[in-house]
This record gives C-alpha cells, sequence and structure tokens, in this order.
C-alpha cells in the first residue's frame, strides 16, 4: 500500500530552505521601495515553518520510503512546489492563479516561457525569484535542498539518485556537493564577467543565472535584446555560459580539474562541440544569401537564436515570430534534441541521437547482412545492453509524441496558428526552451496553457510522472516487484 503521508512529508520537508530564501529575497526591495515583500515574507515564513515541522515529524519517526513511493514522491516535488511558490506570485502581482502556476512552473523546470508583460517594471524581489527558481531547479530542487541542510539527506537520498543518477565522486552526496560548488563557481565568475562588459548588477545576477541554468527568463519583456542593445559586448560571456550550461557536469568537473583529454574523450561532449558549429554557421548559410542581413545581423538573430535553441536557454534577440520558416524548423530540430546529458538542459538530449544513430547503424547492418554481423551499439567504449537502448528509444518516441500532439491540441484551439509556429511553441515548453513565437501570452486560452504546463511538467522530468501514473494503475498487480 502507498503511504500517501510519508511521501507528502518528504516532499514538505524540501520547502524549508526556498521558503527562507524567499524570505530573504523579499528584502531585496527596501532599498527601491522602502518596503519588504509582504506576500513573499508571509508565504516564505509559513512555508519555512512547515519545512521544519515537517522535518522534525519525520525525524522522530524515521520515516523510510521504497523505490515506487520515491517514485511518486519525485513526481510530486517537482509539480508541488512550483505550485505552492505560485501563491505569492499571485498574491504580489494580482494575476490570475492559472498564470502564478504557469510562472513557477516555467520556472522551475528551467523553460522561461512567461506569461507576465511589464517585466521592465517588476520589483527586483519578483525578478530575483524568477531568476532564482531557474537557477534552483535546473540544478535539481532536491539538490539545492540537501546540500544546503545536509540534515535532509537521510530522507532525500533516494530522490536525489532520481533526480541526478550520475555520480562525479565515490557517493551520491559528495557528488551532490560537487555540483553545487561547480555551478556557484561558474556563476560568479558569470556575474563579475557581464558586469565588466557593461551589465547593471541585477541584469547581470538575474542573467548570469539563467544563462548558466539554461532557463533564458529575463527582467525585460523583449528578453536578452534589451541587454544587447545597451551593453553588446555582454552576448560574449552569455554565449560561453549557455555553452557551459549544456555540458554534463562530469565533463566540466574533469575540466576544472584540467583533464582536457579526458574531457574530450567523451563522446557525448565531442557530439556537443559539433553541433555547437553546426547551430552556429548554419543560419548564416541559410540566411546570408536570402535576406537582406549584415553578418552581425544574421549571427544576432540568426546564430544567437539557434544555439540558444540547442542549448535550451531561451535568451532570444529579435522576434522569432518573424524569423524565416527554415530557420524555425532548424531551432525546432535543436531545441527538441538539446544538450548533454546531466547537466541543466531539457530536450531528449545528444546522448540519446547518438546511440539512436547507433542503433539504426546496427539494424540496417545487420538487416543488409542477414543477421550474420549486427554489430554492438557502444557509447565511449562502453557497451550498452539492449534495456538501455530500448529505453533510450521510448523516451525519444515519447517526447516526439507528446510535442506533436501538443502541437494539434493548440492548432484546434488556435486554427490562425501554422503548424510549424505551433510545433515550435510546444518543443520550446516540452524541452524546457523558452524561445516563443507568440503563442504563449496572458491572453491565451486555456487550453493552451495547460497543454504547456503539461508539456513543461513532463519534458523536465523526462517523462516519469507518465511512468508513475501507469505504474500506479497496475500497483496491485506488480507490488511486489517494486517494494
Amino acid at each position: 500500500m502507498i503511504r500517501v503521508t510519508a511521501v507528502l512529508s518528504l516532499v514538505l520537508t524540501l520547502i524549508l530552505p526556498l521558503g527562507i530564501l524567499m524570505v530573504l529575497i523579499s528584502l531585496t526591495d527596501i532599498p527601491s521601495t522602502g518596503y519588504l515583500n509582504a506576500a513573499f515574507a508571509v508565504t516564505g515564513s509559513i512555508y519555512s515553518i512547515i519545512g521544519y515541522l515537517t522535518f522534525k515529524r519525520i525525524s522522530s519517526r524515521g520515516v523510510e520510503i521504497g523505490l515506487f513511493e520515491s517514485l511518486l514522491a519525485f513526481s510530486l516535488t517537482w509539480f508541488l512546489i512550483p505550485l505552492l511558490f505560485s501563491i505569492p506570485l499571485a498574491l504580489d502581482l494580482g494575476i490570475p492563479l492559472i498564470d502564478a502556476i504557469f510562472e513557477s512552473i516555467s520556472g522551475f523546470t528551467g523553460t522561461g516561457l512567461t506569461v507576465l508583460v511589464g517585466l521592465d517594471t517588476l520589483k527586483p524581489s519578483i525578478l530575483l525569484w524568477r531568476a532564482f527558481m531557474q537557477w534552483i531547479g535546473e540544478l535539481g530542487i532536491i539538490v539545492f535542498a540537501t546540500v544546503l541542510m545536509p540534515f535532509i539527506w537521510r530522507f532525500s537520498h533516494i530522490l536525489y539518485s532520481l533526480e541526478r543518477p550520475v555520480r562525479i565522486l565515490a557517493s551520491l552526496r559528495r557528488t551532490a556537493t560537487r555540483i553545487f560548488q561547480l555551478y556557484v563557481v561558474i556563476t560568479i565568475f558569470g556575474i563579475v564577467a557581464c558586469l565588466v562588459t557593461g551589465m547593471s548588477i541585477l541584469d547581470a545576477v538575474v542573467h548570469t543565472m539563467t544563462a548558466i541554468a539554461t532557463g533564458g527568463m529575463s527582467n525585460y519583456d523583449v528578453n536578452y535584446q534589451r541587454i544587447y542593445e545597451y551593453a553588446p559586448l555582454s552576448i560574449y560571456p552569455i554565449v560561453v555560459l549557455m555553452f557551459l550550461g549544456g555540458v554534463s557536469f562530469t565533463v566540466l568537473s574533469l575540466i576544472v580539474s584540467r583533464e582536457f583529454k579526458r574531457a574530450w574523450l567523451n563522446e557525448e561532449f565531442r557530439a556537443y562541440v559539433y553541433l555547437t558549429l553546426i547551430a552556429l554557421i548554419t543560419p548564416l548559410i541559410l540566411m546570408l544569401p536570402r535576406v537582406n542581413w549584415s553578418l552581425v545581423d544574421a549571427l544576432t538573430h540568426g546564430s544567437f537564436n539557434v544555439f540558444s535553441g540547442l542549448t535550451t536557454t531561451g535568451f532570444n534577440i529579435g522576434s522569432i515570430s518573424s524569423l524565416p520558416v527554415d530557420l524555425k524548423i532548424l531551432t525546432i530540430v535543436f531545441m527538441f534534441i538539446g544538450s548533454m546529458s546531466f547537466a541543466t538542459v531539457g530536450g531528449i538530449k545528444i546522448v540519446r541521437l547518438v546511440i539512436l544513430i547507433k542503433a539504426v547503424k546496427s539494424y540496417v547492418i545487420g538487416f543488409i547482412s542477414g543477421g550474420a554481423y549486427q554489430p554492438l551499439v557502444k557509447l565511449s567504449g562502453v557497451t550498452l545492453e539492449e534495456r538501455e537502448v530500448f529505453n533510450n528509444l521510448l523516451l525519444i518516441i515519447l517526447h516526439f509524441i507528446s510535442v506533436f500532439t501538443g502541437a494539434f491540441i493548440i492548432r484546434i484551439v488556435l486554427p490562425s496558428i501554422d503548424l510549424v509556429d505551433a510545433l515550435f511553441e510546444t518543443t520550446s515548453a516540452a524541452s524546457a526552451v523558452g524561445l516563443s513565437t507568440g503563442i504563449t501570452t496572458p491572453q491565451a486560452p486555456l487550453t493552451v496553457k495547460l497543454v504547456l504546463i503539461a508539456l513543461m511538467y513532463m519534458g523536465r522530468l523526462e517523462y516519469t510522472p507518465l511512468l508513475v501514473l501507469i505504474g500506479v494503475l497496475f500497483y496491485k498487480k506488480y507490488s511486489a516487484i517494486v517494494k
């Protein structure tokens, strides 16, 4: 039997550090307005108390949960926490709850799609909270909670292994700490670099956090374009941060340790570098002969936006809706793929693309040879089991089906929207990108918002909730297996 109380208790414990952070962020309005953000301060305090009391309860009772309950808690964490923290957004901004939920899920999943307007005039606390949602969400809510509050680890280590299943160091706990250290150091260097290139302090902090998190939320309605207009040199550190955000923490750790050869031996990293070059060069080849753009325009409006799609960051320069159709399609392809696994990105991940290509190659060779010879699927010299290949291909199929299903629903609700724009929006949502053709607005129909919310949630968790739901339906039949 599923112990719902134990699962909920574990999830609610994780709101403790987030509640404290929200209280601290509420104070950032004082220098500019003379008042703290009351909605943030009160709600954050309540959540901190709830988180602490819940921790004390499970600590005294020694709650232990199994694998299936951990999967359920993991799925619930990524829905319940954004839901809870949408309430202070709704209270402070005076927006409908569904819009606040959309913004919160978009933030924590690192997507960056927004239904807010007038970002240029929002209070610092709102802008900083949006940045922290993305920074924490792409690091991992569970990683953030367990590193800052180690006493939570004894109850959440199984959840961590689901959120970040790869180890850099010998233990999961040391791996979590190493990830956090890398993340913080890169963020600090990024802020300094952005300040040097002319950004204001608030813009440097927010855009560095959302760049390394490949989140893409900005302080301006026109997104990064406003920054580029007043601090054009900032594009260099921003592009570097976007690239680093797409690199796996494993490879980042090797690079920081100066083990460059080992880093380059990583097959997925090499593929990422090659795809980066393709993403930067292809728009120039497509656009320069046909569109009246200068080389600078082609690089900023073309290459930058496509590369932003590959890294699933979501920063944009210029209007995405006005891009040529073939450039939109190219961006859709890169958004669908995303960057490296075990990074801060969305999409199917490059590793799965590599596995798909090798699996197809293996099948074709086996078919041509009549089954006499069929090469094994290997990744960085390691032979993959058939089950591993199947699992990776299954996720690609689920992602593909989700994107197209969402696009067709949007086309039904908004028949004036063409299929390319609908696919662009759903791919952006499911791959946690944030680039938009203009479909995502406060005036968007409720159905469209719900579709995009579902895609952001399912895509960020790589369809774990769907598999958990199926598991719930068949729990009684297979309960002996998952215990």
